[in-house]
Order: C-alpha cells, then structure tokens, then sequence
C-alpha cells in the first residue's frame, strides 16, 4: 500500500513528517499552557517534570513512524496506547525547556533512529532530556547530542534501553542513565558521568561502531586503553632522576655519638662539624640548623617534638651533607607567620623558610629510619628543597606523616622516595620536583598516599617505579607540568609508570602529562576524574604507549594532542557544549 507524507510545521520551526495511515496529531502554540492541551496519560504525575515552563508541546496519540526536522522548545510527547512509534530525527534540536525533550509515556516501543550524515540534539531543561516508561531503542549512523539538566540524561521508569548505533554523546550531570536493563549492540560516545543504576559516577568513551553484547551488564569496566585514541607503538625515552646521593653512605657512630638535649631554655641547635648527633626532647620554639658546606652529619632525632616560630624547625643549609635518622616519634613544626615572606623588613623576609624542613640549595639530605616522623607546615610546606638539591627519603620501617599549608613537599630540583610509609594531606601540591619526581626503584617503593592536595603528584618528569601509590587530588592526580618551565629545554614533560600500583581519584584529570605517558609495567587504576571541560582519565600532549603487560583500569577516558575530550566535557566540534546546548558545527 503506498503510504501518504502529511507534514506541518510545529513549535519554533519543528517539522513533523508522518508516514503512516492516519494519524493524529496535535501541537501546542506559544500561548496555550501546555498542561492544558491535548490529555495524556498519567499527566498529574509527571508534572513535576514539564514544570509548566514549556514553550510548546508536541503529541504524538498514534502508533507510527515520524520523522522530525528544525527546532523545537518544549517537549514532545509519546502517548500512543499501544503499538510501536519510530521517531526519525533528521536534523532536529529539542530543548525541554521546563520539561524533557521527550517524554514517553505510553506505547510498545519507541525507536529513535539517526540517518546518516544527521547532527540532531536534545536538552532536558531542570530535568532529564528523555523520560521513558516504555523500552527505548537508539539506531541509525547519525549523531545524537543529548543533555540531561536533572540527575541522570535518560530515565528509563521502565522498559528495557538499547543502543543498537548511532552515534549517542550523552552528558548527564551524575548519570548518563538510570535503567535496570541495558544492552549495547552498536556504538555510542558519552560524555560525562556514565554509571547507570545510581551507582558511582564514572566517565566512559566508546568508539561509534564498537560492537558489544553485553546482555544488559554495563561493559564499560572492560574497556581498556588503546581502545580511545591511537597510542605509541613504542615507549618514549625514559629519564631517570636521582636514586642515591652521598647522605646514603653515610653510617651512624653511636659510640662516639654527641647527644643533645633540647629544651626551652636550650632551644637553638647548630651543627658545624662532621660527626652523629643524637637529638632528643621538645621545644615549642627552638631549631636544629646544619651550618653551610658541613659534611658527614648524622642527625639521629629521637622522640624529638620541636616547634618553631622563626624559621624551619630542621634547616640543612646550603652545600650541606646530612642523613637524618628518626627514631620513635618526631614532630617538627613550622609555626612561622606567613606574612614574614613578604615583608618589608629585609632581614625578616630573609629568614623566612616556609618549611618545617628546609633543605637549601646545592645541599644533600637522605632521611630514613625506623620511626615516625610528623611534619606540620602551617606556614606553607612541608619539606622545602633548594635548587640543585638532593633530597632523597627512604626507610622500610619509616613512617612520614606530612600536612603543610602548601605543598607536601615541594623540589626546586629532584625529589625521591623509595621505600617507607608516607601520608600527605597538602593545601596545593602533595609533592611536587621542578625536575624529576621519583617514586620507588625497581618495582619495590614506598606505600604513599596523598589523602588530600590541588595537584597530587607533579615534576617536569614523574616516574613511578614501584610501590603502593594512592592520590586523592581536587585537579590532577599526577601531572607532568612545571609552572615556570625551568627544565622544559633540558628534559620533555613525561609520565612514566614502570612499576607498582597506582590509584588516582581526580576533579580534573587522573593522569596529566604536558608531554609523553609511558604505562610500561604495574596497574593504574583511575576511579574518578572530572566530567567538564577537556578532563579526562588521561590526557597527554605528546606520545601515549601503554605495553601488552600493564594493567590498566580507566573508564574515563583518554583525551590526545587532537584536543579530543575524553569523557569529561564538551561535546561536539569547536562550539562544544560549554554553557550552552547545541553542538558546534
């Protein structure tokens, strides 16, 4: 039987072509309330949805294939009773407005299809931009830019939601769906948070044209790298920093050892001559300070709790050569007044550390032993290292409790840690090398968690080689990056993971690199990383590899030196979604 094309031009410039018999359908104008037109089902219910706030809206009353062209604000409804409705999007924007962009309420089945070559876009307004209480099917070749303003892009109250094509980029505020059934039989992207099911927020990227059967499970767990963005077809150069220094060598003489006792009244400690120190007792304003070019210091700090007000309560200063050994509990504090740093007074801004360690320029410090050492830097850092300076911690038994205002511990130059328990919880960065950050040697390193920073780990080069890593960051977890590009003519900006376990948790990118990543051996695991912007799981600028061996847990994306985003944020070409809805074209 050949079928009549009957077409009218809906709200705002929305075309509605059917193909079918007859049909009934109805619009609202600008005018009317959209609450009061055409009757549908269970309409006192979904009020809180439509909002009243509804330009128009579009009723769909009979089973049948319609296809839809131009822009529409307000809400199209499917209200068939009974039967099967095909809505073939050909170039149509709906903004929900108050309301989603499409409701379905009744029916067997609603098929969006997306023809070839077709850009088509929908908005929830203050809601979700498809609420369906029948299963919802997306096929086609086309693409489909989609919102949702509420928790989730897609509420399935019931019914089953299939993506069997299309191109879908989906970007909910903390769901892409919520569903108790869903398959995924042709290609979808999303963009933003993927869970369904009310389950954690996660971003996810799936190539258009990956075929999946899944049964209805999200797959998105199995997605792995390389299925992204197109990687390296071999690692990078790797540099290596620095894994020993000379305060390593050095070997304690507890028989010839001096011991001093600090007090209140005997607080100031200055040390000018090789030899073992044993430090002991409390001070709420004292200081232990290395003089200039001494060499050969052991500084054995022995249930020590020192505070100071005037400059770092430990300070190894310049050209100095100093293994600190803790043992039993330590606590060295740095009470300094922020303000001393830019003060008038010369004298006072020269004084000012910073730090509750500070290791000045050309020096080299290795602190190690078997205790636990507290470090507060209330003032700013934690640990300070001047420039061309070696600092270097490491210890099986060791345990180094970091907060600091600022940064954990911050390198002017190279930073290394190897072995011991280290716990930070930093106002901006955890730690951070201007040069080369080093974690573990060898596939054996430390058990380091940044509980709380700005930026988690971050050097020009960051290399992990070992080790048990856990980095909790408000922007990025690891970052290959220098403020001040100190060492951008020396070293390329590179993140190079060649041993141990790394778990990310990001509100910008998990792992950020102004250059190369090389994932050669261990696991990195991102468990969260931002949904705006160009954030993604893993972002780079220069050459990604990731090796056959590594174990690599990402369900939020990769974003290339293309600029493509990798699940956190605009959609679309060079209009994106930023602030608003419809895709750049």
């Amino acid at each position: 039987m050949k079928k009549s094309l009957v077409k009218f031009t809906a709200i705002c410039g929305l075309s509605l072509s059917l193909l079918a018999g007859a049909v009934s359908v109805s619009a609202a104008s600008e005018e009317q309330n959209p609450m009061d037109q055409t009757p549908f089902s269970a309409q006192m219910k979904h009020e809180d949805r439509m909002g009243g706030r509804m330009d128009g809206r579009m009723v769909i009353s009979e089973p049948g294939t319609y296809t839809l062209t131009g822009s529409m604000r307000g809400t199209v409804l499917v209200d068939p009773g009974a039967g099967d409705v095909r809505l073939i999007m050909n170039g149509a924007n709906i903004d929900g407005a108050g309301g989603p962009a499409i409701m379905a309420l009744s029916g067997n089945r609603l098929n969006i299809e997306l023809p070839d070559g077709s850009v088509n876009g929908m908005n929830g307004g203050f809601s979700e931009a498809i609420y369906s209480e029948i299963p919802l099917v997306f096929e086609g070749n086309g693409r489909l830019d989609l919102a949702g303003q509420g928790r989730e892009a897609i509420h399935m109250e019931q019914g089953g939601l299939s993506f069997n094509g299309g191109e879908v980029h989906i970007n909910g505020p903390r769901n892409a769906y919520a569903a108790d059934n869903v398959s995924f039989n042709g290609g979808a992207v999303f963009n933003g948070p993927q869970q369904g099911n009310g389950g954690a927020d996660q971003n996810m990227w799936v190539p258009a044209g990956n075929q999946m059967q899944n049964g209805g499970q999200n797959p998105f767990n199995a997605m792995q790298s390389g299925v992204t963005q197109p990687s390296a077809e071999s690692a990078g150069e790797i540099v290596t920093g620095t894994t020993t220094n000379s305060a390593m060598n050095l070997a304690a003489d507890y028989d010839n050892a001096t011991t001093i006792v600090i007090t209140d009244d005997d607080s100031a400690v200055k040390i000018s001559e090789s030899g073992t120190y044993v430090v002991t007792g409390s001070s709420s304003d004292g200081s232990i300070t290395v003089k200039k070019g001494t060499t050969g210091v052991i500084l054995v700090l022995d249930d020590l709790d020192l505070t100071s007000t005037s400059g770092a309560a430990l300070s190894i200063n310049k050209n100095a050569e100093v293994q600190v050994v803790v043992s039993g509990t330590v606590t060295l504090t740095d009470n300094e007044n922020p303000a001393d740093e830019y003060s008038d007074d010369a004298d006072v801004a020269d004084a000012y550390d910073g730090a509750a360690i500070k290791v000045k320029a050309g020096s080299t410090a290795y602190i190690t032993g078997s205790g636990t050492l507290n470090i507060n830097g209330n003032a700013k850092n934690g640990i300070k290292a001047g420039d061309d300076s070696s600092l270097i911690i490491g210890g099986d038994g060791l345990t180094v409790n970091i907060t600091a205002a600022n940064d954990g511990i911050n390198g002017n130059y190279d930073v290394t840690i190897l072995s011991g328990r280290i716990n930070v919880s930093a106002g901006d960065d955890g730690v951070h090398a201007d040069r080369i950050l080093t974690i573990g040697d060898n596939g054996k390193g430390p058990k380091l968690n940044i509980q709380q920073s700005t930026e988690g780990l971050e050097g020009t080069v960051v290399n992990i080689a070992g080790g048990t890593v856990n980095v909790t960051a408000s922007d990025d977890a690891i970052n290959a990056a220098n403020a001040d590009g100190a060492y951008e003519g020396e070293l390329d900006y590179a993140i190079n993971i060649t041993g141990g376990d790394v778990t990310v948790k990001a509100g910008a990118d998990g792992v950020d690199s102004n250059g190369d990543i090389n994932l050669i051996d261990g696991s990195l695991t991102i468990q969260q990383s931002a949904n705006n912007g160009g954030d993604a799981g893993i972002d780079y600028d220069g050459s990604y590899y990731v090796s056959d061996g590594f174990d690599l847990n990402n369900s939020h994306g990769v974003a290339g030196p293309d600029g493509m985003p990798g699940m956190g944020g605009q959609m679309g070409g060079p209009g994106g979604m930023g602030g608003g809805f419809w895709p750049g074209r």
